[in-house]
């Protein structure tokens, strides 16, 4: 085009945008965080039961 926007161009940044959010919402679903409750609560239970057996 002469003396305007390169519309392929626009388009594609324009798709990044949109595929972006996606793939981070693909890379927190793959990896879990170290928050996860689950095991929190299990390393509590545990820290609890060796305060029991250190105080016998």
């Amino acid at each position: 085009m002469l003396g305007g926007i390169n519309n392929e161009l626009f388009l594609q940044a324009f798709a990044g945008f949109l595929v972006f959010p996606v793939i981070i919402l693909l890379l927190r679903w793959t990896f879990p965080s170290k928050k996860d409750p689950e095991a929190k609560a299990e390393i509590e239970r545990l820290k609890k039961e060796l305060r029991a057996l250190r105080k016998q």
